[in-house]
């Protein structure tokens, strides 16, 4: 006399067989696939790509470290001179900035004017420090 199975005994049943099957023909599909030449070929091309990605990244860190320093050398020129230098980080261009930095010497003019006028006679001479200030940074 046959036994009757409920659903769910056949359903785990089913998912057993399931689960060999699938196993089985992955296992091959694998062995052939890594037996093919094409695959070699193609996953030995994929390691050079990976292997460049990497050489890049080393590539990026080491030009950024030197995008830096430009930068930093860049700061500092252009806060002791009255004329200015300009770095484009993204195309590593460095440039000079035409005109004059008015700030900066309109900063170095107060303080001379400033130092001038520490002696008691200042007021009389105005007019000459003025000039000779002036003359002094044509």
């Amino acid at each position: 006399m046959a036994t009757q199975i409920r659903k769910f005994e056949q359903d785990a049943i089913v998912d057993v067989i399931l689960e060999k099957v699938t196993k089985s023909k992955n296992n091959k599909a694998n062995g052939a696939i890594t037996g093919c030449k094409e695959y070699r070929d193609l996953l030995s091309t994929a390691n050079e790509v990976k292997s460049f990605d990497n050489q890049i990244k080393i590539l990026k860190e080491q030009r950024d470290e030197l995008s830096n320093k430009v930068h930093r050398g860049v700061e500092h020129y252009n806060s002791v001179r009255d004329f200015e230098l300009k770095y484009d980080r993204w195309n590593g261009v460095l440039s000079t900035k035409i005109g004059i930095n008015k700030w900066k010497l309109k900063e170095k003019i107060a303080n001379r004017i400033a130092i001038s006028l520490l002696p008691k006679d200042a007021i009389q001479n105005i007019d000459a420090i003025i000039e000779s200030i002036a003359k002094e940074f044509e």
